[in-house]
């Protein structure tokens, strides 16, 4: 382990000697750490780890060493330039250091994955896809693989250079739904795609789906296009955003559903698990003009920044493929398109509509007409479907139909301001709830998060953070908000429409003033999902901690 800790004589416990850090989230990684089991709640049990600060640290969860209760695996780059792991387990009283090791020197990102049956972490390093074997501690190849990944540009900060971290990149999902994660990687000219065969090996990757459509199209105010920037892990979630499943051909099996252009193609999937490299292809009467909500930022890209802040530009709209899924839980795919309008990249209107999917002998058959419209009340920006924003598909009070969430968090000038002024973004939600295969008019309720603090000190604007999931093991979706830096506030999820009690249960637990790396999973397979909050000092609070606070649901 890494010399960071020294003992404190009164209490015979690891002391961390803090460093400066750079980052507000710079955490989650030293060499010693405390971890003691606090008095909490009725929700949870809380457990803090005390940890040195890192530059752009990432964590990952997983049970890597087969035990019963996930490990913490934290990555990073020290200075020295050599790229480390270190896990932490639980050892039924406390979190404890359980592996300390060194990475290939190439490593550009990690991510998890379910490999044989057990939970591996995999890396990328330019020409290879490998995973990390805890026993002999060195990474062995699962496919060689050679793609434009630009390391240099990493939209988050990582890359070659000292310090400057080891990004998490999702490139692992179950595609052809054999409870198998299989690998996905964007290129310029398609998607390699590697499908997991059942002794754990991986199939030679082959590339799926056409190309870019907007690879040489120049972003807002920049002089760079797609095909400047490369593959990096900033863009890559925005070229995954294009890949699509279906059953199409309603064989019982998940295809690969890409739009051309004009069409759709679709590479079936086959008894053996693998996608046919030759694609059929179906229309639709349908608009559409592109896929994927960042084609919106072609529109504007010949615009001013000050046209874009203050919506100077000729009105124009786009409407794009959101998303094929089955919303009404009658076993067939609908379509969901999202048409943006507005003046402004930064305020843009949004409407989403669905055309549901009907079985035909030929395939599934989408209707022409939308079966239901969605108006969202935000204003839409910077290509994201609503707002600096998120939306959550999906069923949120187990009835078998999808239920949607809107969180938008207003951009623009006067969002700006707000923000500057009160010292904390606001966050409006809304809920639509799907009730006999319809979605209502207007949402079925509505959360506005809201702190002002003038005087909390410049530079500390407060991001709350804003996550769903099962904390209490009922089957309904609870909704998790970071009210304040010191208090989180929890929606349980009740049945009927109202879907979240109207009071929140207090939770008296440290909020970090970014939200980005704070999560829900599911730690000790109890079917109940925990929370890690990753904390280091601020402007406002320097002295505070680099720690990663645990709480496992009650």
């Amino acid at each position: 382990m890494a010399n960071a800790a020294e003992l404190n004589p009164v209490t015979g416990r690891a002391r961390c000697r803090r460093r400066p850090s750079t980052l507000i989230c710079a955490v989650l990684l030293c060499a010693c750490m405390t971890a003691t089991a606090e008095s909490g709640n009725e929700l949870f049990v809380q457990y803090d780890i005390n940890i040195d600060p890192v530059e752009n640290p990432t964590v990952l969860t997983g049970f890597f060493l087969g035990g019963e209760t996930a490990e913490i695996a934290v990555f990073h780059v020290d200075k020295n330039n050599n790229r480390r792991v270190q896990m932490y387990g639980f050892d039924g009283v406390s979190w404890v250091a359980a592996l300390d090791a060194s990475l290939h020197p190439d490593v550009l990102f990690v991510d998890a994955a379910n490999i044989g049956g057990r939970n591996r972490f995999i890396s990328y390093d330019g020409r290879r896809v490998n995973w990390f074997d805890p026993g002999t501690r060195k990474e062995r190849t699962l496919i060689e693989l050679e793609t434009n990944y630009n390391a240099r540009e990493n939209l988050e900060g990582s890359g070659t250079r000292p310090g400057g971290g080891i990004p998490h990149v999702d490139i692992t999902r179950d595609l052809n739904h054999d409870g198998r994660d299989d690998l996905i990687f964007p290129d310029f000219d398609g998607f390699w795609i590697s499908t997991q065969l059942s002794d754990g090996s991986f199939a030679a990757a082959v590339k799926l789906g056409p190309a870019e459509p907007f690879l040489d199209v120049e972003g807002m105010g920049e002089a760079h296009s797609y095909r400047d920037i490369g593959i990096t892990a900033g863009t890559i979630p925005i070229y995954l955003s294009r890949v699509h499943e279906m059953d199409y051909n309603l064989d019982g099996r998940s295809d690969l559903v890409f739009w051309n252009e004009d069409h759709f193609d679709v590479h079936t999937q086959d008894e053996l698990g693998k996608f046919d490299p030759v694609p059929m292809s179906f229309t639709v009467d349908v608009p559409i003009d592109s896929d994927g909500a960042y084609s919106r930022v072609s529109d504007f890209s010949d615009d001013g920044m000050f046209s874009l802040l203050f919506g100077f530009n000729e009105y124009s709209k786009r409407t794009v493929l959101h998303s094929l899924r089955d919303l009404n839980g009658d076993q067939v795919a609908d379509l969901v398109t999202l048409t943006l309008s507005g003046r402004s990249a930064f305020k843009q209107r949004s409407l989403y509509e669905v055309h549901f999917g009907t079985a035909t002998p030929d395939g599934t058959l989408f209707a022409p007409e939308p079966g239901m419209a969605i108006h969202a009340r935000g204003r839409a920006g910077l290509g994201q479907p609503w707002g600096y924003s998120s939306q959550w598909f999906r069923d949120f009070d187990g009835d078998g139909q999808i239920d949607i969430m809107f969180r938008d968090v207003r951009m623009g000038v006067g969002g700006m301001a707000r923000a500057l002024v009160g010292n904390s973004v606001p966050v409006d939600l809304e809920f639509y709830r799907m009730a006999d295969g319809v979605y209502p008019g207007k949402p079925t309720m509505t959360r506005r998060i809201r702190r002002f603090a003038p005087f909390a000190g410049v530079g500390n604007v407060f991001y709350p953070a804003v996550l769903i999931g099962d904390v209490n093991g009922d089957g309904r979706s609870d909704l998790l908000v970071g009210q304040n830096p010191k208090m989180l506030h929890v929606f349980i999820g009740v049945p009927g429409p109202a879907l979240l009690a109207r009071q929140p249960r207090k939770v008296a637990v440290s909020m970090p003033y970014d939200e980005r790396n704070t999560r829900l999973m599911d730690l000790n397979k109890d079917g109940k999902d925990d929370l890690l909050i990753p904390l280091g000092p601020t402007e406002h609070a320097p002295t505070r901690p680099h720690r990663l606070i645990i709480l496992i649901a009650k």
